[in-house]
């Protein structure tokens, strides 16, 4: 049996702070339409493409996804993606959406490499990424491969990401024209895509801010090839319905050949103004009302609120002076790092407890006691506390310690055999 000493902090690293509680903060009227499309297209057998859509804690996250095609297990690779930033954005609520999308990624690519190591025969599978995070009227995007963002504003249609391909390499050293590059011979090379052991994403830092009527669309290389910009451009500036503009453009990349898979989504954004003024106007009426509560306050009423404050101050203070007393008589200064008592008997010999901590045993410290018990103390890298979103993955990304040395060390059963607000010891 391993005890565990209360040498515990409140605080831990990490942008996800904020739980999931604070999903009002995100939540606001819908001022967009939308339609998604995928298909195998013309020539290919399978669909490799993946898309999703979720209204999450953080906003409206749209996916698009293209397995890259002469590696393993591509439609895996894509879908595995969608799924984990549909997770990560349902789950983690962040203040600041760029920094939510940069470690929804990082998420999903550890995913993806989770994946391939479990799953042998799809080792080495990649895929294409584009996101757009839609939060209060204003589109928050990134991107990895050549699957691209478009947007529709004031009559232009303008890419706005940026291809991780040898052309655009080409294109960037001005070794190649940007008007050569869609017929180069080499323009589906990529240089970067999700499941590569180092990735550097395309997180760009100023948003897109569409009005009334505008546009938004994320597609892979199988419509963008199929369809030049000006057909694309002409058929989202007919009047009709979204679903209407989707369906011709499927039908138009078929058409043309559709020698690729075909997977889009359009976001078409509307009533922008009013909805804007609408949240001012609630904002206002919220200032407001706090304004007429402080008025109403009464003497006594602060003085009770005072004396209140006091009282919990007086009470924090005494419970933080008693866990450092505590600490101080017992705990071993092992340079900063937390430490665990065990209980050494014969079913745990020094070299088993040094083995499940990854420890040298010299580091050890033995205490003996005159009822014949003998106690050690470890020294480790950290006794988390766990909060309701973590897994043993979030643990591993967040201390960079392998899972299965966290699961040896507090004897765990699985994957998700740890319960929220209970103490797990990461080990060195």
């Amino acid at each position: 049996m391993v005890f565990i000493t209360k040498f515990v902090s409140a605080n831990f690293n990490g942008h996800t702070a904020a739980l999931i509680m604070e999903t009002a903060k995100t939540k606001e009227l819908t001022n967009f339409l939308y339609t998604s499309h995928t298909d195998k297209g013309a020539v290919r057998s399978n669909n490799e493409d993946s898309c999703g859509y979720v209204d999450s804690v953080n906003g409206h996250v749209f996916v698009v996804c293209d397995g890259c095609g002469g590696m393993p297990c591509g439609e895996k690779a894509s879908q595995t993606v969608v799924n984990s930033l549909k997770f990560f954005f349902t789950n983690y609520y962040y203040k600041d959406p760029i920094q939510a999308i940069k470690d929804a990624i990082d998420y999903a690519q550890t995913r993806l490499l989770e994946e391939g190591r479990i799953h042998p025969e799809c080792e080495g599978m990649a895929t294409t990424l584009v996101l757009a995070l839609v939060r209060y009227n204003k589109v928050y995007y990134a991107n990895i491969g050549d699957s691209r963002i478009y947007y529709l504003s004031r009559g232009e249609l303008r890419q706005v990401t940026k291809d991780d391909s040898y052309v655009q390499h080409l294109v960037d050293s001005g070794k190649l024209k940007p008007e050569d590059a869609e017929s180069h011979p080499r323009k589906n090379e990529l240089v970067q895509a999700m499941g590569l052991d180092t990735i550097e994403p395309h997180v760009y830092r100023h948003p897109l801010t569409p009005d009334d009527d505008e546009m938004v669309l994320l597609c892979t290389d199988g419509l963008y090839n199929m369809v030049p910009r000006q057909d694309i451009l002409a058929t989202l500036s007919r009047s009709g319905y979204i679903e209407d503009k989707g369906a011709e453009l499927l039908r138009t990349a078929i058409d043309n050949g559709g020698y690729d898979n075909i997977t889009f989504q359009l976001i078409k954004f509307f009533n922008i103004n009013s909805v804007t003024a609408e949240r001012t106007e609630q904002t206002a009426v919220v200032a407001e009302d706090a304004n007429d509560v402080a008025e109403k306050r009464t003497p006594v009423t602060v003085a009770i609120l005072s004396v209140l404050v006091i009282i919990l101050g007086v009470l924090m203070y005494l419970k933080e002076a008693k866990t450092h007393a505590s600490v101080g008589q017992g705990r071993v200064d092992f340079g900063g790092d937390e430490v665990v008592v065990c209980d050494l008997g014969a079913a745990n010999s020094l070299d088993s407890i040094a083995g499940i901590f990854g420890v040298e045993p010299q580091s050890i410290t033995v205490t003996s006691f005159p009822d014949g018990r003998c106690q050690v103390r470890v020294p480790v890298k950290k006794i988390h506390i766990v909060r309701f979103y973590d897994n043993l993955m979030t643990l591993e990304m967040l201390y960079g310690t392998p899972r299965e040395k966290i699961i040896r060390a507090n004897s765990l059963h699985g994957e998700f055999d740890i319960e929220p607000a209970s103490e797990i010891i990461i080990p060195l």
